[in-house]
């Protein structure tokens, strides 16, 4: 007999996804799943969606809460989850057929099972491993990428685990939430398997929260770098290779300049540009890396950061948005 798998879905005015979501778990080929929906106080027609779900579906159980966020939402759904592994769903992206079968084939004997996704801007091939978790720490060269660390819902946990370390998602924060949790998953594991089957389908839709503004974003952004940056020096500055060390701070980089373009994009005006931004590099290990960038970054990006360095705002701005 297999084990019980609980899948936790946020849902939030979802109502045009809901159902090819739903549809997708209901078609995996492992079939000892419960899925909590946990309906954060949506407006739209997802809680009579999630209702009737129920109602056909005796393994789909709702919850409903006042509007709290994704993080409360999944945090609630793990309070009420009962499987022994826990997977994470969003309601408005889809699960391959083998996604279950497969991660829970893959996680024997591991702490912690991790697929391929459709859908990214930019795909990257993973080879099938087991790796152990100071691996890992010591080549982000090789993990410092957003399938290992930073994406929930393309993994599947083993429960006790997080319930013996208490790893929750931080209620305050609402932009890179999940990878928090995933570093603090990580911290916990001894080996992590990885299949190389791209097992979920990954959309991102105009109203989705990356494209909306968010007033406290370089807040949470520090704290993720801050976490992320523990992650993969375990002994202190001194952990890594020269070769592993530059590798860390070019991702580093790329991810500083995704959000001050997030920021110069989505920001309501020039002032409030201006203030996150400085806000951002003002956090040790973001304004090192943007204003001391690494070798392999382009001359685009060394002339934004000579840009801000002489106070040339509007010109930093204009050199990070031009197309690539």
């Amino acid at each position: 007999m297999s084990a019980l798998i609980s899948v936790v879905i946020p849902v939030y005015n979802a109502a045009g996804y809901l159902d090819a979501c739903l549809q997708s778990l209901q078609a995996q080929t492992y079939p000892d799943w419960e899925a909590i929906v946990v309906d954060d106080g949506s407006t739209d027609a997802s809680p009579d969606l999630c209702r009737a779900w129920a109602a056909r579906d005796s393994r789909i159980r709702v919850l409903r809460q006042e509007n709290a966020g994704a993080s409360a939402a999944r945090n609630a759904g793990m309070d009420a989850a009962q499987g022994e592994y826990l997977a994470f769903l969003d309601s408005d992206d889809r699960l391959d057929p083998d996604y279950l079968q497969i991660l829970f084939q893959t996680l024997e004997g591991t702490d912690l099972a991790v697929c391929g996704i459709h859908g990214l801007p930019h795909p990257a091939a993973i080879p099938a491993e087991v790796v152990s978790l100071d691996v890992l720490r010591h080549t982000p060269s090789r993990y410092a990428g957003l399938l290992y660390i930073n994406y929930v819902f393309n993994k599947l946990y083993r429960r006790d685990l997080i319930c013996r370390h208490d790893i929750r998602f931080p209620d305050q924060m609402h932009r890179g939430e999940d990878a928090y949790f995933v570093q603090e998953y990580l911290l916990q594991c001894r080996t992590i398997a990885v299949t190389p089957c791209m097992l979920y389908w990954y959309e991102q839709h105009e109203g989705s929260a990356m494209r909306r503004f968010y007033a406290a974003v370089c807040r949470d952004e520090a704290l993720l770098m801050q976490r992320q940056y523990d992650l993969f020096h375990p002994e202190g500055p001194a952990s890594l290779t020269a070769g592993e060390e530059e590798a860390f701070q070019f991702w580093q980089h790329g991810k500083i300049l995704s959000v001050l373009r997030y920021i110069i994009r989505y920001a309501p005006n020039a002032d409030i540009r201006r203030r996150l931004i400085s806000d951002l590099l003002r956090e040790p290990h973001a304004k090192s890396c943007f204003l001391q960038p690494p070798r392999a970054v382009g001359p685009r990006a060394r002339l934004a950061a000579v840009m801000y360095a002489n106070h040339c705002y509007a010109a930093m701005c204009w050199l990070l948005c031009l197309r690539r």
